[in-house]
């Protein structure tokens, strides 16, 4: 069934960014099983360019942010624009909720799958960059939804190094490690530090509590694996 007009604006408010032809919205929301033989458009076309949108932007924001070789660029772009990611991304923003399908499609749990959640959200990418006219627009609606703490580059991209270090912690000293707020920036940033029994053992700096605290996590992890290094190095001398 067609989703609501007040659904759509609702949408529009989660991703921010408001359609000045919000029939190319529609369309980018009609999985093809919702014409079943009727005349009309699907977002079969509007796929077919949001995966090149998407790509661009993939590839852009990599580029940028992360000093890494090819080969290890060329990995994350593939896990980024996997179906399994998008798909979190349709599911971040409520995707499922808009989408038009067919009858058949509808009962048999249409909404939740994978392959039609990452098409809409790729038909989405290209209408927002059919409706704005700019690459810059959408890759700023793209970097809202890819790139804050419940992103693609959170979730699938950051080791979870707290997660490593409470491990370590718990199995060398019995203990957990611990986080302290020292200052937080004008521009929203944090800086953390990480302790040890007591110890200061690192410092990390993030936008957010959790960034920070990830950082900081990463520079003491990083620390005991080089002095675990120079130690085993130490004993074959």
């Amino acid at each position: 069934m067609p989703a609501p007009e007040r659904d759509l604006s609702e949408l529009e408010k989660r991703i921010r960014y408001s359609f000045r032809n919000p029939e190319i919205l529609r369309t980018a929301l009609r999985h093809k099983s919702a014409l079943e033989g009727k005349a009309g458009a699907c977002n079969d076309r509007l796929e077919w360019l949001g995966d090149a949108v998407i790509g661009l932007f993939i590839t852009d924001y990599l580029f940028q942010n992360y000093d890494r070789p090819r080969s290890w660029l060329s990995l994350m772009k593939a896990k980024w624009a996997s179906e399994e990611c998008l798909a979190y991304l349709a599911r971040k923003i409520g995707l499922e909720q808009f989408i038009e399908l067919g009858r058949g499609e509808e009962r048999s749990g249409g909404r939740e799958k994978d392959s039609i959640l990452s098409s809409a959200f790729e038909a989405l990418a290209g209408a927002i960059f059919v409706d704005s006219l700019s690459y810059e627009r959408t890759r700023e609606v793209l970097s809202g939804i890819f790139c804050d703490e419940e992103g693609v580059e959170f979730a699938f991209l950051s080791v979870n190094y707290k997660g490593l270090l409470q491990r370590w912690c718990l199995q060398y000293f019995s203990c957990l490690p611990e986080y302290e707020i020292v200052t937080t920036g004008g521009n929203s940033s944090y800086q953390v530090v990480v302790k040890i029994q007591g110890r200061v053992v690192a410092r990390g700096e993030g936008k957010s509590k959790k960034r920070a605290e990830q950082e900081a996590a990463r520079r003491a992890w990083e620390r005991i694996m080089e002095e675990s290094r120079g130690s085993r190095d130490s004993q074959c001398i």
